[in-house]
């Protein structure tokens, strides 16, 4: 709860983070909206302040760029990875047990990388981490 320093009255509001682990660009801008929204007319905030403050947001902004970039690099580096394991025995964990057959595809679904094997004459799909050897 915030007080307005014009009259003393007690100021509610709602900011809802709904299903989010953290908070966003958007989020900052709603808190720095809020801000403006509330201060004093008669000590509005400094224009050093105001400044600072959206040198935060500009270097959240990039810290987010970045992030988004390096999981990209990540996933690229992990597609690679097994990209090379085409034609490569592996052990596979999987519910029904360990196992073992040579890898006929590489794929992605869902965010995830998937091998399709052959194992047994048959073919199964399983995750890049259960892979547990690789001959």
């Amino acid at each position: 709860m915030l007080v307005n320093s014009v009259n003393s009255a007690p100021i509610n509001f709602a900011f809802r983070r709904e299903g989010k682990e953290s908070l966003g660009k958007e989020d900052f801008l709603q808190l720095l909206i809020l801000q403006l929204k509330m201060q004093n007319p008669l000590e509005p905030v400094k224009n050093e302040d105001f400044i600072a403050q959206l040198a935060q947001f500009n270097s959240l902004e990039e810290l987010i760029n970045l992030n988004r970039t390096m999981e990209s690099l990540s996933s690229l580096q992990m597609l690679s990875y097994s990209s090379n394991l085409l034609g490569r025995e592996v052990e596979a964990l999987r519910d029904d047990g360990i196992v073992e057959g040579k890898v006929k595809e590489v794929r992605v679904s869902n965010g995830e990388i998937i091998l399709l094997i052959e194992a047994n004459k048959k073919y199964l799909e399983v995750a890049l981490n259960s892979i547990v050897k690789v001959r």
